[in-house]
């Protein structure tokens, strides 16, 4: 056993945060009060009994002031989709906890100064995803990102339509090429995420798709 991190709140991005941090030896301690996150978190624990689940609201003050962190803990990592949410339990946490290093997810770039403020570090989304997103690139080569893999790699992002092949299927389902991953899905709603084989692909969602440039007619095959 490596190290101990905090993982706060999350759904897919926790799963996949923690897969990788148990993977590599460490413990990890989910915390949500939310159900579904736990059920999704609950999966991991047939091939990684270090990891444990806390049904907890993580903004409850009793409950962080009693925390029994005596153990050595690398991180605690707030990742939720709300902003204020997360400034919230990052605060509370400092005011107990000073020493430990907290990471929050920031899902507006504006909203990063305030995290900075109480000296928490942050996760913000990198630039060459924001670009994608604002420019709206579907089927387009923007390679330029990935330097000095230009002459090899594409970045497609593929908006799901009706009638598309991929709607409604889940990740595993579909049959994309050698050479050939969706490393981000976009929700509706604006929700990001890292999928994995049960994710679902749903009518509106954009997939960021790696592939190689030889390869990109059949991934828009397999998903159109």
């Amino acid at each position: 056993m490596n190290r101990t991190f905090y993982i706060i709140e999350g759904s897919g991005l926790a799963y996949s945060l923690a897969k990788k941090l148990l993977l590599l030896g460490n413990k990890v301690f989910y915390v949500s009060n939310k159900k579904s996150n736990l059920e999704i978190l609950d999966g991991l624990k047939v091939n990684f009994p270090s990891l444990e689940l806390i049904n907890q609201d993580p903004t409850d003050i009793n409950w962080i002031e009693n925390l029994d962190l005596d153990r050595k803990v690398e991180a605690m990592i707030i990742i939720s989709e709300d902003d204020a949410f997360n400034f919230v339990v990052s605060w509370l946490l400092k005011q107990f906890f000073e020493e430990i290093k907290i990471i929050a997810l920031v899902n507006s770039p504006e909203d990063e100064i305030v995290f900075q403020s109480i000296k928490v570090e942050t996760i913000v989304p990198i630039k060459w995803m924001e670009k994608l997103i604002e420019s709206s690139l579907i089927y387009e080569d923007v390679t330029e990102f990935f330097n000095p893999y230009v002459d090899k790699l594409s970045v497609l992002e593929i908006t799901i339509d009706p009638g598309d092949k991929a709607d409604s299927k889940k990740l595993k389902e579909v049959k994309l090429p050698q050479n050939a991953i969706i490393g981000v899905l976009i929700r509706k709603n604006g929700e990001i995420m890292v999928p994995n084989g049960e994710t679902s692909i749903l009518l509106g969602d954009r997939l960021i798709v790696l592939a190689l440039k030889d390869k990109v007619d059949e991934v828009v095959n397999a998903l159109k």
